[in-house]
């Protein structure tokens, strides 16, 4: 039983989105750059060739805006168009060589009629689902060589991958790829090796496996980009930069303040560019911890939306006295220094009868030179001792 491999020509599709150069400052050196139709600045270009109709599919135009150097669509969003190749996908699941999605991460790069022989390099915006910060990492991928197309029809070794469910849940599970190479291995291992009666036994599964499977694998190919360990926080790098937070944590940079419905203009480099306003913008929140105390003094829970995580023994709770609690929080949420225009501090009375609920007052603040939030509650003007919760933000 002879069994055919098939060359399979590959193009690999890029992850959307933010390209960095480390010629992008030399690039910003040219004085010719783009303005929107009500001439707000856009970024100065080194790129000879100008779309000025933004009508075809793929109109695209390279800018270089502080140490950033990439390309826009016609929609301002931000996109990896390095050459003809190279078009925009987003990807959902990490994919891992691994049977229990740990170790290094990679992503799936889409499959295409056409072989890219060249290093593969681009990069993907993803936003934490714990911290919500938004981290640029790289994503790589050595060129193919033409010799050695099909040696493996299930392509790039992908056992399982992974992904955030809508409840905010991992997910691990087994690769397509990877069960139909099991299955392949299974009967491949029972037509060379296996007893004569057992091979006889399943000779219609072995049959349909062998002679379905390497159409469905090679038409199925992975091709999985390597993914950096370490990224760029990009959340508030650059002022003009925005994001659009897709599902599953997938993120679109795009420019703010410049309006694309009219197309943009390329202005020579006699007129000076426009200095664009400073537009000044909420700071996004980094961490945001919320305690909950019991009457006693007791922590009952913590809940940690953004940031870092907190070990058990970081947050402390005294009880000063009636109605006066101190709460301590690790120095990476609260410094010791921290000025009270860095952070806020709410608190709420967690009193269950509506007899002390209607009545029952509450505050909070920092100690001075501590990491330490005081709250106090009070029932009718007098100290009183409640359940309460105490949220921290900066």
């Amino acid at each position: 039983m002879k069994i055919m491999n098939k060359k399979l020509l590959i193009n690999i599709i890029n992850i959307s989105l933010a390209s960095f150069s480390v010629n992008a400052l030399s690039l910003e050196a040219s004085s010719n750059y783009y303005q929107d139709y009500d001439g707000v600045f856009i970024g100065y270009t080194t790129d000879p060739y100008f779309f000025p109709t933004w009508t075809e599919v793929g109109d695209r135009a390279q800018i270089s805006r502080d140490d950033w150097n990439g390309f826009i669509n016609t929609k301002g969003q931000i996109m990896t168009f390095r050459n003809y190749l190279d078009v925009d996908h987003t990807t959902n699941d990490f994919y891992y060589q691994t049977s229990d999605c740990t170790g290094t991460r990679y992503v799936k790069l889409k499959l295409y009629h056409y072989y890219h022989e060249d290093p593969f390099e681009t990069e993907i915006l993803k936003e934490s689902p714990t911290t919500k910060k938004i981290t640029q990492y790289t994503v790589t991928h050595e060129p193919f060589s033409m010799d050695n197309v099909g040696d493996d029809m299930f392509g790039d070794k992908g056992v399982s991958q992974s992904k955030i469910d809508e409840n905010g849940k991992f997910i691990c599970t087994k690769t397509h790829q990877q069960e139909l190479r099991d299955q392949w291995d299974w009967a491949i291992n029972l037509v060379e090796n296996g007893p004569a009666e057992e091979l006889e036994a399943n000779r219609e599964k072995v049959d349909y496996i062998i002679d379905t499977i390497p159409e469905e694998a090679m038409n199925n190919r992975l091709v999985l980009g390597k993914v950096s360990d370490d990224g760029i926080d990009m959340t508030n790098r650059y002022p003009w930069m925005g994001f659009d937070i897709e599902e599953n944590h997938n993120v679109i940079g795009y420019i703010k303040a410049a309006r694309f419905g009219h197309g943009i203009e390329l202005i020579l480099g006699e007129t000076p560019p426009p200095v664009p306003p400073e537009e000044l913008s909420f700071p996004r929140t980094s961490h945001n911890v919320t305690a909950h105390v019991r009457y006693t003094g007791d922590l009952s829970y913590v809940n940690i939306t953004q940031g870092p995580d907190i070990f058990v023994s970081q947050i402390t709770v005294n009880k000063e006295s009636t109605g006066v609690y101190d709460i301590s929080f690790p120095e990476n949420y609260l410094s010791k220094k921290s000025s009270v225009n860095t952070f806020q501090v709410l608190c709420s009375v967690n009193s269950g009868a509506d007899i002390y609920a209607a009545n029952t007052t509450i505050g909070c603040h920092k100690l001075n030179n501590n990491n330490i939030i005081r709250v106090t509650t009070n029932y009718k003007g007098k100290p009183f001792d409640s359940d309460f919760s105490l949220n921290l933000q900066r």
